[in-house]
């Protein structure tokens, strides 16, 4: 495998990593791959290391070439920061695809709550002279061939005001964390005390349109981050515009459970969940699109 870090530009933190399947041996030399690009959650204020590097060694599995994207984070990085650092993920993966072997008609995004708003805002947004002029990129080097949205963060309307005290325990304990300070959408303004209209503002569900990427979508009726009627909403919008949808809404699990399984989870946690399955859903999906 080779796995690399790449740093995206020069005064940035922000990194691109690899796991590219090493060439094949007799009729499986020089094959290209299928790629899928992560963009894990944590709501712009940190990078969740459980829907990273567990979620691409998963596809690594499948075939797939993968690269984990550590995005910039936090209220000093306002939108679009992180999506131009998306859009350059994306180019360099196409420019290095005769190099690392990338089938470039198939590069998938992929993104879970915050960073499922970072792929979704990428699927609409690509073809936006603020991603493209500013970095030098055409629409077609950074469209993604599809998308495939974790719980992701659409409407960006919160569940609730306050935070259940069983929460602000965890966070103090160091076992989850800590959210307290600027939310979501005052991160992606670059301020506090937003205005109504600041705050419509960034609900990405109206940009929906007839060349969004075809997208896989699931989440959970549990989650008391993301709304289910996040994830209705959005497909129904891609419906309306006849953009191929898959969604898959689980009745049980909380938010943030990246894979479903014991690689991220304890073993007690995760053990009678179903919503695991959407690793394999996601699979014959790409499968299915392939095909089409």
């Amino acid at each position: 495998m080779i796995h690399e870090t790449i740093q995206l530009f020069e005064h940035s933190s922000a990194t691109l990593t690899t796991y590219v399947q090493q060439d094949g041996e007799y009729d499986r030399k020089g094959l290209l791959r299928p790629a899928i690009l992560i963009c894990p959650g944590g709501g712009y204020a940190f990078i969740s290391q459980n829907e990273g590097e567990p979620v691409a060694l998963a596809f690594a599995r499948m075939g797939y070439h993968a690269f984990v994207l550590t995005y910039s984070v936090k209220i000093d990085n306002p939108f679009p920061t992180a999506l131009r650092e998306l859009a350059q993920a994306m180019s360099i993966i196409r420019m290095r695809a005769g190099e690392w072997r990338v089938d470039t008609n198939d590069i998938t995004v992929a993104g879970f709550s915050a960073g499922g708003n970072l792929a979704l805002s990428l699927g609409v947004h690509y073809h936006n002279a603020m991603i493209t002029e500013e970095i030098g990129l055409t629409s077609e080097q950074i469209k993604p061939n599809q998308l495939i949205l974790g719980y992701p963060a659409v409407t960006l309307e919160p569940r609730s005001t306050e935070t259940p005290p069983f929460l602000i325990e965890l966070m103090d304990k160091g076992l989850m964390p800590d959210f307290r300070g600027p939310n979501i959408r005052e991160i992606l303004m670059g301020k506090e005390n937003l205005t109504e209209e600041e705050e419509q503002s960034l609900n990405l569900l109206p940009l929906v349109n007839g060349d969004t990427p075809r997208t896989f979508i699931w989440g959970t009726y549990e989650d008391t981050v993301i709304l289910p009627t996040d994830l209705l909403g959005l497909a129904t919008k891609l419906h309306e515009h006849q953009v191929p949808c898959e969604l898959h809404l689980f009745e049980k699990g909380p938010h943030g459970m990246s894979l479903g399984d014991a690689t991220v989870k304890p073993e007690d946690q995760v053990k009678e969940l179903s919503l695991g399955a959407w690793v394999e859903l996601s699979r014959k999906w790409l499968e299915q699109g392939r095909g089409g």
